[in-house]
C-alpha cells in the first residue's frame, strides 16, 4: 500500500518533485509553451522552399526590370520668379516729392495690391493660364511636326493604345463612357465679341486636365520666391513648357494687379474726351457770340455774354481736373506693371527624373523577398495543417464549401 500510495503520490500529486518528465501543466506559468518557433524552425522553412522563395524574387525583379526599362522617361525644368517690392508711398524716381505735382491735380499715393506671393501657386494653375499655355506650339519628340499642346493630346491614337484601351483599361473605358452619357453633350465653346473662346472646348478640356498634372509650384514663405516645375517627356519640352507657363503667369498676374487701374483709366479717359468736347463747344459759342457783337452794350447780350463765359470757365476747370486725374491714373498704371522678376529662366535638364531604375529594381528584390517569404510560410503552415487528423477535416471542409465539384472528384 505505502509502495502505491508513494508512486501515486509521485504521478499524480501536485506537490511531486519534477522527474523526468515536465508535468504538463505548473501552478502559475500556464500551460507549455510547444508551440514556440524558433530560429532553427524558421531558418528550416527558408530551407526547404528556398527555390520558392528564389523564383518569386526572380519574377519580381524581372518585372521590375521590364517596367523600368519600358517606363518613358520625363525631364522636370524649372523656373525661379519673385514679387518685386513695391514702394507703397508714392514718390517720383528722380526724388522729386509729390507735393510738388499737388498742384497739378497729381498725387502718387500707392495703395497696395491684395494678390500676395501665397496666392502665386494658384493663379499659376488657373484656367486661365493653363489655357493659354494649351494654345502655344510646341514641338514634341514624338511628333513629326510642331503642334499645339491641344493638338497633341487630341490626337488619333495607336494601335497599342487602341488595344490597351479595350482590353487592360476596359474598365476605365467603360466608366468614361457612362460618365459622359450621363452628364451629357459638354457645353458649346463660346467666344465673345473680341473673338476670345469663353468656354474651353471638350478638346481643350482634355488638354487642361493633361496638362495639370505636369506643373507644380512652392513658395518659400521667408524670401517669397516661387519655384516653379513642369515635368514633360523630353528635356527641351520641359524648357519651352516652363516658359510658357512664365510668359502666360506673368501676364495674369499683371492683369490681375492692374485691373481696377486699368478699368478706372477707361474711365477717365472717356470723361476727358468728353470733358474736352464740351469745351471745345463751349468756347465756340463764346468765340460766335462775340464775333456777333463785339462792343454789347444792352443788359440781355452782356449777360449772356458773362454765361457763355461761365460755361468756359467751368469747362475749363472740370478739363483741367480730369486731365490731372488722367496723368495720375496712368502713372499708377505704369508703377504697378512690374510685379513679377524672373530670377532663374528654365532650361533643358540634363538628367532624367523618371524613371529611377535603380531604385525600381531595388523595390522590387524587396517585394519579391517579402513575398516569396510568406509564401514559403504559408505553403509550410498548409503541409503542417494537412498532417493533422482534426486540422485536416477542417481543410475538407473548406474546400468542399468552395470547390465541392473538385473534392467530389477527387474523393471518387
Amino acid at each position: 500500500m505505502s509502495t502505491a500510495d508513494d508512486q501515486g503520490q509521485t504521478d499524480g500529486s501536485p506537490g511531486a518533485p519534477p522527474g523526468d518528465g515536465a508535468p504538463a501543466e505548473q501552478p502559475g506559468y500556464g500551460p507549455r509553451q510547444e508551440d514556440e518557433v524558433s530560429l532553427l524552425d524558421i531558418l528550416l522553412v527558408l530551407a526547404r522552399h528556398k527555390t520558392l522563395i528564389v523564383r518569386t524574387v526572380l519574377v519580381f525583379t524581372l518585372l521590375g526590370v521590364t517596367y523600368a526599362l519600358l517606363a518613358p522617361e520625363e525631364f522636370t525644368s524649372e523656373a525661379r520668379v519673385v514679387r518685386e517690392a513695391q514702394q507703397e508711398s508714392g514718390g517720383l524716381p528722380s526724388g522729386i516729392p509729390s507735393g510738388a505735382l499737388s498742384g497739378l491735380g497729381i498725387s502718387l499715393g500707392g495703395a497696395s495690391s491684395g494678390l500676395t506671393p501665397a496666392a502665386y501657386p494658384d493663379v499659376l494653375q488657373s484656367r486661365e493660364v493653363r489655357l493659354a499655355v494649351v494654345r502655344d506650339t510646341f514641338r514634341f519628340p514624338d511628333a513629326e511636326r510642331p503642334m499645339t499642346f491641344v493638338d497633341y493630346v487630341n490626337r488619333p491614337p495607336g494601335t497599342l493604345s487602341q488595344v490597351m484601351k479595350y482590353t487592360l483599361w476596359l474598365p476605365w473605358t467603360l466608366k468614361g463612357m457612362l460618365g459622359r452619357a450621363i452628364s451629357g453633350s459638354p457645353a458649346p465653346a463660346g467666344t465673345t465679341d473680341a473673338g476670345v473662346p469663353r468656354i474651353p472646348s471638350e478638346e481643350e478640356d482634355k488638354a487642361l486636365k493633361s496638362i495639370s498634372g505636369k506643373i507644380s509650384a512652392s513658395v518659400d514663405e521667408e524670401t517669397g520666391l516661387m519655384t516653379i516645375s513642369v515635368t514633360a517627356g523630353g528635356p527641351q519640352l520641359a524648357s519651352d513648357l516652363a516658359g510658357s507657363f512664365l510668359d502666360h503667369f506673368s501676364t495674369r498676374v499683371r492683369e490681375i494687379r492692374t485691373e481696377k487701374v486699368r478699368e478706372r483709366v477707361q474711365f477717365v479717359e472717356g470723361r476727358f474726351e468728353e470733358a474736352e468736347q464740351e469745351l471745345e463747344a463751349a468756347e465756340e459759342r463764346l468765340a460766335q457770340f462775340l464775333e456777333r457783337n463785339q462792343n454789347p452794350t444792352t443788359a440781355t447780350l452782356q449777360f449772356r455774354r458773362d454765361r457763355l463765359q461761365r460755361q468756359v470757365s467751368f469747362k475749363e476747370q472740370l478739363y483741367s481736373e480730369l486731365q490731372g486725374q488722367l496723368t495720375q491714373t496712368r502713372l499708377d498704371l505704369q508703377r504697378r506693371q512690374p510685379v513679377v522678376t524672373v530670377v532663374e529662366q528654365p532650361v533643358p535638364p540634363m538628367s532624367r527624373t523618371s524613371p529611377q531604375r535603380t531604385f525600381i529594381v531595388l523595390i522590387a528584390l524587396l517585394f519579391g523577398s517579402i513575398f516569396g517569404i510568406g509564401l514559403a510560410f504559408f505553403k509550410s503552415f498548409i503541409e503542417n495543417v494537412e498532417e493533422s487528423g482534426g486540422e485536416k477535416e477542417k481543410i475538407d471542409e473548406i474546400r468542399s464549401c468552395l470547390m465541392p465539384g473538385q473534392l467530389k472528384t477527387k474523393r471518387s
